[in-house]
């Protein structure tokens, strides 16, 4: 019996020899041939579409993260450039203002008389924004204004008077104001006529038939002949009638006045 088991167990270690001396002899032959080489590239050549896809994808993947990174930087780049560029005109336009002003004082400032002691003034309020034909300067009792001082337009165009003042505001009535009257005098025939404010810059004054008033008649203050207080627009007249209407506008539009100056007497 015991001869039997070792002679089985010998027969199955032969066995198992043997197998492992047939694999390595079929693995070495078929290394020999190319066959293993040939299954390699089988599997290389199966694989590479899916390694390609693979690639692909994750290529594909890595862009669109680029590019949501990218439009986010642009779109933050291109904001602060919006600010900026707003902010530049801005600069640009607050530069504009100052120049135009700084001009326009300089030329005003050449125009006003020496010997006259003038206030530089700025208009706070115009007629649209104010009591009718009326203006709110920005200069007062402060200031040494007092009522009744002359106002000027660009220097040389009396435009009306101080009638309220406040420390540091003054309210000027133009001469235009319904109802204001002031004297002047026709150019070329110096003859005297009383003007009467329409609102609106407008005057109207009533005069004989045959005193000449053409349009385009300058109409002065007493006194000088420089100081233009309106000039004929219209002629309204009747043969029958011994007096004609005269209508006058003001020579300056004050809805285009920045600055005033107010002459202190």
């Amino acid at each position: 019996m015991i001869h039997q088991f070792l002679d089985k167990k010998q027969i199955t270690k032969r066995k198992k020899i043997i197998r492992n001396i047939i694999g390595f002899g079929l693995f070495f032959i078929l290394s020999a041939v190319g066959v293993l080489s040939w299954t390699g590239q089988i599997f290389n050549f199966v694989g590479r579409p899916i390694w390609k896809a693979e690639n692909f994808v994750t290529r594909g993947l890595n862009n669109i993260n680029y590019l949501v990174r990218t439009k986010a930087s642009i779109s933050n780049e291109n904001h602060n450039l919006i600010e900026e560029i707003s902010s530049l005109r801005i600069n640009m336009a607050d530069y504009q203002i100052l120049k135009s002003d700084n001009d326009q004082l300089k030329e005003m400032l050449g125009r006003l008389p020496v010997k006259n002691n003038f206030i530089l003034g700025n208009i706070l309020a115009k007629p649209n924004h104010s009591p009718y034909d009326t203006i709110i300067i920005d200069i007062g009792s402060d200031n040494g204004v007092k009522g009744g001082d002359l106002v000027y337009a660009d220097g040389t165009i009396p435009i009306g008077n101080i009638d309220k003042i406040y420390n540091k505001t003054s309210l000027v009535t133009l001469y235009t104001n319904p109802g204001q009257k002031i004297e002047g005098f026709i150019n070329g025939t110096n003859a005297s006529v009383e003007l009467i404010g329409r609102g609106g810059g407008n005057f109207e004054m009533i005069i004989p038939l045959e005193l000449s008033a053409d349009k385009g008649t300058i109409v002065y203050l007493p006194g000088s002949t420089s100081l233009v207080i309106a000039i004929v627009d219209e002629i309204i007249s009747q043969p029958s009638d011994p007096f004609k209407k005269v209508i006058l506008s003001s020579p300056i539009n004050v809805q285009d006045l920045k600055w005033i100056e107010v002459r202190k007497d």
